[in-house]
């Protein structure tokens, strides 16, 4: 599995700048059908693999961080440069799509090289016409066909994997980040089961996905340690928000799951 660095908390602001590219080479993939006025793109989680450098040469994602791309139903955009978080929206049809970036993170980047990259994420983007995929590769292209970015297929399920707490709920309408809520855990086994740690205890249960992001955890039950009224507090926190969670996503190597309202209950980095 992949290991990505912790992100935190920070004011969403706009992407500004987003200035043009000169013309590049074209490229291309090979293409899936989809249904008529349909575009596929959704279910999956895209992991940058290379875009349009400087001088139009194709440059590799960046090492040392992930970047991602993921788009949901009714139109919205989750992503990440491999610095910072991005929200957004698309309009796509079977042949043709258009990407708006909205909101970004302020976090700053951990190499020049990641820099460089960010600043070339956020250029391109608003360039896209149109796209191409195949059942593991998605390439988006501008005006002609020139190709700007490529991604690669990542995870599309819950089944097999295992997460580490970014944020947990708070209960009173606040996610909150601390150094014990990236000690808690989150596993969903191929069968059905889930597991986990709280903080003091361990949790067991099952869970369910149903359609496209569908998602219940049940029965959960767990040892009767008890610890400081902080840990103890924060793992009552977590218990609490993982009975609300009615559906999830995931971009890139982020999990985040949410109640039947839609508001966020817990977030995840990929373990490994």
């Amino acid at each position: 599995m992949r290991s990505r660095r912790a992100a935190t908390t920070v004011l969403l602001v706009g992407v500004i700048g987003l200035a043009g590219c000169g013309r590049a080479a074209s490229g291309g993939g090979s293409t899936t059908s989809t249904p008529a006025g349909g575009h596929g793109l959704t279910g999956t989680a895209w992991i940058l693999e290379s875009f349009r450098g400087a001088g139009g040469a194709t440059t590799p994602a960046a090492p040392g961080a992930t970047a991602d791309l993921a788009f949901e139903a009714g139109g919205a955009l989750v992503g990440s440069s491999g610095c910072n978080r991005f929200t957004g929206t698309y309009v796509a049809t079977a042949t043709s799509l258009t990407v708006t970036p909205g909101p970004t993170t302020l976090i700053a980047c951990t190499s020049a090289a990641l820099t460089a990259q960010e600043a070339t994420l956020f250029q391109l983007l608003p360039q896209v016409k149109g796209y191409t995929r195949s059942s593991d590769r998605l390439t988006l292209t501008g005006a002609g066909g020139t190709t700007l970015v490529t991604y690669t297929a990542g995870l599309s399920g819950l089944p097999g994997t295992s997460w580490s707490a970014s944020g947990v709920n708070n209960g009173n309408g606040g996610v909150e980040s601390t150094a014990a809520t990236e000690l808690l855990t989150a596993s969903f086994g191929s069968d059905g089961a889930f597991s986990g740690f709280g903080g003091c205890n361990t949790f067991s249960g099952t869970y369910r996905t149903t359609g496209r992001a569908g998602l219940t955890i049940t029965g959960l039950a767990s040892t009767l340690k008890s610890c400081s009224p902080e840990v103890d507090a924060l793992e009552s926190q977590y218990s609490a928000a993982l009975g609300k969670v009615a559906s999830y996503a995931i971009s890139g190597d982020d999990l985040t799951l949410r109640n039947a309202a839609g508001e966020t209950q817990v977030t995840y980095r990929l373990a490994g």
